[in-house]
């Protein structure tokens, strides 16, 4: 096993640095387990061997002598978050010598702290996106079953719903994608060339905020000979910020705010569905649905700018 960064090794693996620093020490008593590759101290790659605590066994060290070393040591090891005299080494947090217990717990804060922020700039980029003319697209595609050798195959039909900025549906259109010849294809797809055509109408014109694979279904389009001719200038811009990623998937991912008590990672929230639950979840964003969450009431976002982008 090899993992890239320490935040991804678990608690049970350690280095054999990690076991002589316990209290009582420790060494390692089976193989190495798993390798992480991150920096060092000097601030270089370097490679770390991990051991299973599990499978640790004590150092030579007496009783006496551990005893003999802790009076030479000229402060106990505990946390200065909850006090703990914990066997690891403590670790440094916000100025603070910590345990790994109260770290995390003050990393978690903190990234509730940083949602909190953005999910007042997130409210005022949705009530911008509300506030002019706008195409709300879901994507969906049938896939094909690869091949005998596995060989990945192109998708068989595309669905693409369309409503505009107060929940209108524009259209809702399942397209084939695949040749005449291919099997397997949704019976109620249309043609290739009505579906681009009806895409590209009910595309034109307002600004797109997307999610799902359009572009998928307008490169496989273009294959067939049907290209549905949309304007990429017309996508609300898209794109990475310096700390957030800034699709609408991960936007929605953000103003939800879920953290993972384990991890601290920003949970995944489930899809809404269609384009007409993705603009009602866009209204939500902004609080267009009832009081404003993120401490941006709905008089403030009335006006808003976009702030920032959305996938497209």
């Amino acid at each position: 096993m090899r993992y890239e960064r320490w935040s991804d090794v678990p608690a049970g693996l350690v280095t054999q640095t990690r076991l002589a620093d316990a209290d009582p020490p420790r060494r390692p008593g089976g193989p190495v387990r798993a390798h992480v590759r991150d920096f060092n101290w000097r601030g270089k790659q370097q490679t770390f061997a991990l051991y299973d605590v599990a499978e640790s066994v004590p150092t030579a060290a007496t009783g006496r002598q551990l005893a003999a070393a802790a009076q030479r040591r000229a402060a106990v090891r505990a946390c200065d978050g909850c006090g703990a005299p914990g066997p690891q080494p403590l670790l440094e947090h916000g100025g603070r010598r910590v345990c790994a217990a109260c770290r995390h717990v003050a990393r978690l804060g903190e990234m509730q702290e940083l949602l909190r922020v953005r999910r007042g700039e997130l409210a005022r980029w949705a009530a911008g996106l509300l506030a002019g003319r706008l195409a709300v697209v879901w994507v969906e595609l049938t896939e094909a079953p690869p091949s005998a050798s596995g060989r990945a195959r192109p998708p068989l039909a595309g669905r693409v719903q369309v409503v505009d900025e107060a929940g209108r549906g524009l259209d809702d259109v399942l397209v084939r994608l695949a040749g005449p010849r291919t099997q397997g294809a949704p019976a109620d797809a249309v043609p290739a060339g009505e579906g681009a055509v009806r895409i590209g109408r009910a595309l034109q014109g307002p600004r797109r905020l997307v999610w799902g694979p359009l572009r998928t279904v307008a490169d496989r389009l273009e294959v067939l000979g049907h290209p549905a001719g949309l304007d990429p200038a017309l996508a609300v811009p898209s794109g990475h910020g310096p700390v957030w990623p800034n699709d609408p998937a991960s936007r929605y991912a953000q103003w939800r705010g879920e953290l993972d008590p384990a991890t601290g990672q920003l949970r995944v929230p489930w899809p809404p569905g269609s384009a007409d639950r993705l603009w009602y979840v866009l209204g939500q964003m902004a609080g267009a649905h009832g009081p404003a969450v993120g401490g941006v009431d709905s008089a403030a976002q009335a006006g808003g700018v976009v702030a920032g982008g959305a996938g497209g």
